[in-house]
Order: C-alpha cells, then sequence, then structure tokens
C-alpha cells in the first residue's frame, strides 16, 4: 500500500538563477575552447568577470565537476578537465550506435516538412562548405541543426534525450576534425548520402552511412591532432 504524503510547493522564479547563467557562461567557454584544459578557475576573478558574488560562481564550478567538464586538484584548486584521448574514442564510438539508430528510425518515421528542412539545410552546408566561402563558425550552427532535426525525426524522447547529452561534448572534436585536409568535402558528400537514404526511406542504409559518417569523423579528428603533434616535435627537435 502507497502512503500519501505531502510535498510543500516550489517557490516559484521567473527568471533563472545566476547559479545557472554562470554554470551556462563557463559551460560554453570550456565547451568552446576558450577556457583550455589546465586552466585554473579561480573563484574571485570569475566573479569579478562575470560581475557576480563568488557564490553562483562556486555552485557553477561544482555542477561543471558533476559533469567531468572541470577536475579538482590538491594545492592547486579547480581547473578545467583534460580529455583523454580513450575519452574521445569511447564518444566517438557511442555516437557512431546512437547517431546510426537514429537515422534509422528517421528513415522510417520522418514527416514531410521535416524532410523539407533538412533539405534546405543541405543547401546551406553546401553554400558554406565550399572552399570560397568557408564559415566554420557558420556551418558548425547548421549542422548542428541538421543532426537536430535527423534526431527529432526518430520520434524516440529517450533516443533523443540520449544524444543531445553528448552534443555539446561531439561539437568541439567535429571542429577540430573539419580542419583535416578534405574532410569538409567528404563530410558534405556524406551529408547527400544520408538524405538521399532518408528521402528513399531506406533505414539500413541511412544507419549504415549514418555509422560511417562518424567513423570517417573519429579517423579525421585522431589524424589532424597526430599531425598537430608531429608538427610541435618536429619544430622542437630543430630548435638549439
Amino acid at each position: 500500500m502507497v502512503e500519501d504524503f505531502n510535498l510543500q510547493p516550489l517557490e516559484y522564479e521567473a527568471k533563472p538563477q545566476i547559479r545557472d547563467k554562470v554554470y551556462e557562461r563557463l559551460r560554453q567557454a570550456i565547451l568552446t575552447g576558450k577556457l583550455q584544459p589546465g586552466h585554473r578557475l579561480v573563484e574571485r576573478k570569475l566573479a569579478e568577470q562575470l560581475g557576480v558574488s563568488r557564490t553562483p560562481v562556486r555552485e557553477a564550478i561544482r555542477m561543471l565537476e558533476l559533469e567531468g567538464l572541470v577536475s579538482h586538484l590538491p594545492r592547486v584548486g579547480s581547473v578545467v578537465a583534460q580529455v583523454t584521448d580513450l575519452e574521445v574514442l569511447e564518444i566517438y564510438r557511442i555516437r557512431a550506435v546512437l547517431e546510426g539508430l537514429a537515422a534509422r528510425m528517421a528513415a522510417e518515421n520522418i514527416k514531410p516538412d521535416q524532410l523539407q528542412r533538412l533539405t534546405e539545410l543541405l543547401d546551406s552546408i553546401d553554400k558554406y562548405a565550399d572552399e570560397t566561402n568557408l564559415d566554420l563558425d557558420l556551418l558548425s550552427i547548421i549542422h548542428r541543426e541538421f543532426n537536430d532535426v535527423i534526431y527529432k525525426a526518430a520520434h524516440s524522447p529517450r533516443l533523443y534525450g540520449m544524444i543531445t547529452s553528448l552534443v555539446d561534448y561531439i561539437d568541439r572534436y567535429t571542429r577540430v576534425g573539419y580542419c583535416h585536409p578534405g574532410r569538409i568535402k567528404e563530410a558534405t558528400r556524406e551529408h547527400h548520402q544520408l538524405v538521399e537514404a532518408i528521402k528513399l526511406r531506406d533505414g539500413g542504409l541511412a544507419e549504415k552511412v549514418a555509422r560511417e559518417h562518424i567513423d570517417n569523423s573519429r579517423r579525421a579528428y585522431f589524424s589532424e591532432v597526430a599531425q598537430k603533434l608531429n608538427f610541435v616535435g618536429n619544430n622542437f627537435d630543430h630548435q638549439d
């Protein structure tokens, strides 16, 4: 038998709490690379920069620690967490499975207006992925909406929630991979293949294309990172 109990009414807050605003500002700074791994988060300095007291900054940093974006080091304090290659690989593997499933379900369930929007976004990707008109910031925004249409077209709220929880993490790796020579052109071709599979209502093909797209993005990311490390290593070797 379930016992009755009473909960006290919540106090209505018309505006987001300052802590939440601080959290979002710091989170975006970390995910976009403005705050690099290893950067020390000093409450006093952050509070001065944001024009708030130290309390919401302290609470926001704790929230970021729970999310894994911030680490607490003895005798150092809170710093932006380092992301290991294994963690990046894990994210790509999870993403390949989830987005492959989303693509399959989207091909089976997409609505006409969603398909129309997907086609419009594909045209925009073509425009801003062109080398003579390249705009990585705008391309990233369009690419995110393109993916979001597919996630929603799957009509699975649970799957949508699982994928979108990774979206911010995915974006920074995708941007690194796009710097790899030829990746933007290759990725644009893959987007066309994915939309064509969805138009054909071919769930199996859509899943295959989506998973291959993520696998290629993963390879581009690690190739770009390896090249940068090699460049730094060569420069260091040639120093007197």
